[in-house]
C-alpha cells in the first residue's frame, strides 16, 4: 500500500517557536553523526540492527550535501532527533525526509521544530513545494504535519478515503487536499 503523501507550499505561515531550554539545532558534521542518525531513526524508519551503512544508503544516495541538508535537534549537545531537508535540482521541489526522534525523547513534540527548519530552509531555496511521505500509523506525526501547514495529496487509488478516515482518527475536521501536481483537489472532511 502506498504511503500518505503531503505537500507544503512556500508562503504558508510558519509558527516559529523557540526551542525548549537545553535544546539546539546542528548539522551533520562528521562520520560519528551517522551513528547518532541511526539511533534517532530506530523508531520504525530503520531496523534495530541498522548501522552507518544505512545512513550511506538512505541519505547519501540522494542529490544532497549532508553537511547542509541533514539536521539534528540536540539536547545538551547530544543528537536526539533528525531530519533531512534538501532541494531536488531537477524538479525544484523540496524533500522532507527521514524525520526521526530518538525513542527516549519521543512524545515531546520535537518534530515540529524539525518541520520549521525544513520549511524555512527550503522556502529560502525557492522550491515549488516541499513533499514528504508517512504512514497512517504515525498519528502524532501526521497531525503535526497538518498543524505545520502540510496538505494531503490525492495521488493513488483510495487515497481520499484513507485521508478521510485518518482525519477522523486524529481529530481534524477538514483540510484542503491537493493533486499530485500541487493544484487544489478539494476540501475533505473527517469520516463521521
Amino acid at each position: 500500500m502506498a504511503q500518505l503523501k503531503m505537500y507544503w507550499f512556500p508562503g504558508t505561515p510558519i509558527k516559529d517557536e523557540p526551542l525548549p531550554e537545553g535544546f539546539s539545532i546542528s548539522n551533520y558534521s562528521c562520520e560519528a553523526d551517522k551513528t547518532a542518525w541511526v539511533e534517532c531513526c530506530k523508531n520504525g524508519l530503520v531496523g534495530d540492527d541498522a548501522s552507518a551503512k544505512d545512513f550511506d544508503e538512505t541519505i547519501l544516495s540522494r542529490p544532497l550535501d549532508p553537511y547542509k541538508d541533514v539536521f539534528f535537534i540536540d539536547f545538551n549537545g547530544e543528537h536526539v532527533g533528525t531530519v533531512t531537508a534538501y532541494r531536488d535540482p531537477e524538479t525544484n521541489t523540496g524533500d522532507m525526509h527521514m524525520v526521526g526522534i530518538r525513542t527516549d525523547f519521543r512524545g515531546r513534540k520535537l518534530s515540529k521544530y524539525l518541520s520549521i527548519i525544513t520549511c524555512k530552509k527550503l522556502e529560502a531555496e525557492g522550491v515549488k513545494f516541499i513533499h514528504l511521505t508517512t504512514d497512517e500509523w504515525r498519528k502524532p506525526a501526521v497531525k503535526g504535519y497538518l498543524n505545520a501547514g502540510f496538505l494531503p495529496v490525492e495521488y493513488d487509488v483510495g487515497m481520499e478515503e484513507r485521508w478521510v478516515a485518518e482525519l477522523a482518527e486524529i481529530g481534524v475536521d477538514s483540510v484542503q487536499m491537493v493533486n499530485d501536481d500541487g493544484t487544489p483537489y478539494k476540501v475533505i472532511y473527517a469520516a463521521k
